[in-house]
């Protein structure tokens, strides 16, 4: 072992010293050309000011490279920041904040509430700045502050439910300018700083408005997203509609499963308050006073457990309790499916299934956790609230049979509906509220992990990845490449779809698969061990995902608007005696409080997870919820577990080793960004006017994104 140690350090050390593929870093880019020809340049900058990358695209005086003047047609190149031949803001831009007086940095403002300002300062900082007008612009949603005062020349203005603020500089020597607002739970937009090109210092030169250096800029910003991925292909627009048709479906299930629930879930804690007091009434005797009688409540709590109605009552009681909160996963899975629709029509399906398998397991820890937060607080709220409405009962009770227990039962009815209405159960009653709305924001994470989870089976196919490893597995070539955008992608990017077979579909489905998964990665690293593993990866977690989707996309076919959850949720008599059991203890008798609630709780818990499998494995039988991962996998085969949740063995280092991977998450991410400043921008330059340039140059200009609270 240590022998293969030292030969396998020699090797590296010698690859390093020899300049090879694996460890040298590849020889820094020309990027001259590029930018000789480029037009738009677009950056994020990170926590301390700085760009970890540009996109460059457009070409100068107006000519695309591509030969067109279609700001979507032109080329896009990625150049590091760290590139010698990098490009370099004309303007240094800093955002500083104060609250109530003081400065404080980003993350104290952030959320706070109070007199909130905003410093925002642009400086020269290359020759361009001589040549060019930075426009700042940047949103506060109304709700946060509707009355916002700013410096002289800035403009404010709403849109929607945002206050857009936006101020434009002059050539070479900058912009200043502060705001501030009173400010409720702060947040704010990301700063968009935009540098325009002037000629002869002139704003404009009786170009219009949509030719200008701004709309080109906003424009081009938009389509910046379809450079990574095939979004705005129109190639989405069937599987969007199916989403809808989905999400339209699930939210009337939201409105009318809730509200049934709603009422059925009343009128069986009414119930049970009626099964709890009418035992209470039972164990009365002598005077009854005004307030709770220990001796008769001890009795009733005897009665919590066993074959009694009143125990039969509380096991109603929680399965109504079980039933209305699972109801809300419908708006869980409207949720979801807001944002997968959304996510498409922005960012098209690249890298689709990764992310929604990741963010369905968060779901459904979160909402694991949180239903059985939920289970202890209704536990500790139905305590007080029981022994207070006893209090109440007792007292009504006792006015209706002049203070006497005789013949006290034929009361009970009358006293039961005066202390339904009672306003002293109001506290009480708001504590119980507040466990049921915990429980219900639960189950509408775990509704989003299920809906999430379905999606990902349901149109697996539809998804990238998908479509592409079901024709590398049958030899077949039916699958369009889409729009890789990456100016280094490799040409076999450009394969047409022409529904070939055999040996030449195939190697188009092959080229098709490759392209696709290396899109995004630079020439030096597709062709390395890196960008070979990502592609052996990609065919193998969509050839997995293809066989757990095979029910249910049968389903999908059968039912196109099956819901994509399972609302439903049973307990067991033993899981659900929580504050049954924390009475008694209360009054002094069986378990210890602690225990008792430690015990229910993760019992209750676990028969929520156990209700929660029985729903997964009829909808989603390959994926885990929470902490039933164990379980969830046992209801698949052992070869779709492994082959979905394990690496392939590569050159020998076994399953133990991990598998490198291409994300493009951030990316992506980038480019909305960049894209909602261009809006943001092109709203800023309607809203300044003459004070913003409107000139069309052809010249280099820049947009940056600046992150914020």
């Amino acid at each position: 072992m240590k022998l293969a140690a030292a030969l396998v350090s020699c090797a590296l050390c010698v690859t390093a010293a020899t300049g090879g593929a694996w460890l040298s870093r590849p020889a820094d880019v020309d990027y001259g050309p590029v930018l000789a020809a480029s037009a738009d340049r677009y950056a994020v900058l990170d926590d301390e000011g700085e760009p970890a990358r540009w996109y460059v695209t457009g070409a100068a005086n107006g000519t695309a490279v591509s030969g067109t003047n279609t700001a979507s047609d032109s080329a896009v190149t990625r150049i590091p920041a760290d590139s010698d031949t990098a490009p370099a803001s004309p303007w240094k831009i800093t955002v500083a904040y104060s609250l109530d007086g003081p400065n404080v940095d980003a993350a104290t403002v952030s959320g706070a509430s109070g007199l909130v300002g905003i410093y925002i300062d642009v400086q020269p900082a290359t020759d361009e700045a001589d040549k060019s007008i930075p426009v700042v612009a940047f949103t506060v949603p109304t709700q946060v502050a509707g009355d916002i005062s700013a410096d002289k020349g800035v403009s404010l203005a709403t849109q929607g439910s945002d206050t857009v603020v936006a101020a434009a500089g002059k050539s070479g020597s900058g912009l200043s300018f502060s705001c501030y607002m009173n400010a409720k739970d702060f947040t704010m937009s990301a700063v968009a700083l935009a540098s325009l090109p002037v000629s002869n210092g002139e704003s404009g030169n009786g170009t219009s408005a949509s030719g200008s250096d701004a709309a080109q800029l906003a424009a081009t910003a938009a389509t910046l997203v379809d450079s990574l991925t095939d979004a705005g292909s129109g190639e989405h627009q069937q599987l969007v509609d199916q989403l809808k048709a989905l999400r339209d479906n699930e939210r009337k299930l939201d409105q009318s499963v809730v509200a049934e629930r709603k009422a059925a879930h009343k009128q069986t804690f009414e119930g049970y308050m009626a099964a709890y007091v009418g035992s209470y009434t039972n164990h009365l005797s002598g005077s009854i006073g005004t307030s709770t009688q220990l001796p008769a409540l001890m009795g009733t709590a005897g009665e919590l457990s066993g074959d009694t109605p009143l125990a039969q009552a509380v096991i109603d009681l929680a399965n109504a309790v079980n039933n209305v909160s699972a109801a809300h996963m419908h708006a869980g899975a409207v949720d979801a499916l807001d944002e997968v629709i959304r996510r498409i029509q922005q960012q098209g399906t690249t890298g689709l299934i990764d992310d929604l398998t990741a963010e369905a397991a968060e779901e459904a820890t979160k909402g694991s956790k949180q239903y059985s937060e939920g289970q202890s607080q209704l536990s500790a709220a139905m305590i007080p609230y029981s022994m207070k409405y006893t209090d109440v009962y007792t007292a009504n009770l006792s006015a209706l049979t002049g203070g006497t227990s005789s013949g006290a039962s034929a009361y009970a009815q009358q006293a039961i509906a005066e202390t339904n209405g009672s306003a002293d159960l109001k506290d009480a009653q708001s504590k119980v509220d507040a466990a049921m709305g915990t429980l219900a924001a639960a189950c509408e994470h775990t509704g989003k992990s299920q809906a999430l989870k379905q999606i990902v089976l349901r149109f697996s196919d539809q998804f990238e990845g998908g479509d592409s490893a079901d024709a590398a597995q049958n030899g077949s070539g039916d699958n369009a490449s889409g729009n890789t955008g990456s100016t280094t992608a490799p040409d076999s990017a450009k394969t047409s779809k022409d529904g070939g077979s055999g040996n030449t579909g195939a190697g188009q489905a092959e080229a098709i698969d490759e392209s696709r998964a290396l899109a995004g990665l630079v020439d030096p690293q597709s062709r390395s061990f890196y960008g070979r593993t990502k592609v052996a990866d990609a065919k193998r977690k969509a050839q997995a995902a293809l066989k757990q989707a095979e029910a249910a996309k049968q389903q999908q076919s059968r039912d196109a608007n099956a819901s994509l959850v399972d609302d439903t949720m049973s307990m067991s008599a033993g899981d659900v005696m929580s504050y049954a059991n924390g009475l008694t203890s209360a009054l002094g008798g069986g378990k210890s409080s602690g225990n008792s609630g430690a015990s229910a709780s993760g019992d209750a818990s676990a028969a929520g997870q156990s209700g929660q499998s029985q729903s997964n494995a009829s909808g989603s039988t390959g994926t885990d919820d929470g902490a039933s991962t164990a379980s969830g996998k046992s209801g698949q085969s052992g070869d779709a577990a492994d082959d979905t949740d394990s690496a392939p063995v590569l050159f020998g280092f076994d399953k133990g080793g991990t598998l490198l991977t291409h994300d493009m998450s951030t990316l992506i991410s980038e480019t909305v960004e960049l894209g909602d400043a261009g809006t943001l921008i092109a709203q800023a330059i309607t809203q300044l006017g003459a004070s913003a340039p409107q000139s069309s140059t052809g010249d280099p200009r820049y947009l940056l994104v600046i992150p914020t609270v």
